[in-house]
């Protein structure tokens, strides 16, 4: 699930791994992702969309969920305790508008009864762009000239001062799902930035470095991956 949307940017001032708050339609974009989750999960499991609320099926036993849970291992529960599609557990960035779209799920799913831990994972943060976070392009060529037409001509390779590459950011990325999955049971929502996705998602589709930015991934939208089949399961975004 990438975050939900962020302010206005019509300076196109780049943004990286800058903490940037959600707006009050990217809160609403993060409902609407983990209602039509839910209601997602509770087709796979024979349900109309509201008949889990009402039969209490695919509760897990009671835990606490009053705060979320830093740091620690990833708890393995019975095998299909939640039934299909429900996570076990949600990993966020750490960076603020993922931990706040985590929340919103987490407030979503607990309303449904089901209770989910959130973990958040700097491995997950966006690509730094190191200097140029909060530029503009005009700013970036003023202090570092034909530095931003030496990105678009090597998308994978290029580093910012004091950042990363889109090939830095996808071995991290590959890094950080691959352990993530060795240390979940079950499944598991992920919640992070379009940057970090589309590295893993190029990897996956076989697909150039530089077509990473034609890659769609709008604002508070879901992507399900099984089996290496990597499909869209919902848009709350449309």
């Amino acid at each position: 699930l990438r975050h939900g949307s962020l302010p206005p940017n019509p300076e196109r001032r780049f943004v990286g791994a800058r903490d940037i708050a959600l707006t009050v339609a990217g809160r609403e974009q993060i409902r609407q992702a983990a209602r039509a989750l839910l209601a997602d999960c509770d087709a796979a499991n024979g349900l109309p969309p509201s008949a889990a609320a009402v039969t209490g099926q695919d509760r897990h036993a009671e835990m606490s969920i009053g705060g979320a849970p830093e740091k620690g291992e990833l708890s393995e529960r019975k095998a299909g305790h939640d039934g299909p599609c429900v996570p076990q557990h949600i990993i966020c960035s750490d960076l603020g508008r993922c931990r706040e779209s985590a929340r919103l799920v987490q407030d979503v799913f607990r309303a449904r009864g089901h209770a989910v831990d959130i973990f958040p994972d700097a491995g997950l943060r966006e690509i730094s762009l190191g200097l140029w976070e909060g530029l503009t392009i005009a700013e970036v060529e003023a202090r570092w000239p034909g530095s931003h037409a030496a990105r678009g001509a090597d998308m994978a390779g290029f580093v910012p001062p004091q950042g990363e590459s889109f090939a830095d950011c996808a071995g991290r990325a590959r890094t950080t799902w691959n352990e993530l999955r060795m240390k979940s049971r079950g499944d598991i929502l992920v919640i992070g930035h379009a940057g970090w996705f589309r590295t893993l998602i190029s990897g996956w589709e076989k697909r150039k470095k530089a077509e990473l930015l034609q890659i769609p991934f709008g604002y508070g939208q879901v992507y399900e991956r099984k089996d290496y089949v990597f499909d869209a399961l919902i848009s709350a975004a449309g």
